[in-house]
C-alpha cells in the first residue's frame, strides 16, 4: 500500500478511505466521502484491504 490507495477497514468494510500518509505500521486514513463530522485518523496498515470493486 502507498499514499493514494483507496482502501477499506477490514476484508468486509463498506466505507471507502484514502491513505495520506504512511508511517512504519500505521497509515493515516480519510473517508473518500464528505459527511458532516468525518475526519482523518490513523489504522494499522495490517487492518486495511485495497478497495476492489
Amino acid at each position: 500500500m502507498q499514499v493514494g490507495d483507496l482502501v477499506r477497514i477490514g476484508t468486509n468494510g463498506i466505507s471507502q478511505f484514502g491513505i495520506l500518509k504512511i508511517d512504519g505500521t500505521h497509515a493515516r486514513i480519510e473517508p473518500t466521502l464528505q459527511a458532516p463530522g468525518a475526519y482523518a485518523f490513523s489504522m494499522r496498515l495490517i487492518d486495511l484491504t485495497p478497495w476492489a470493486e
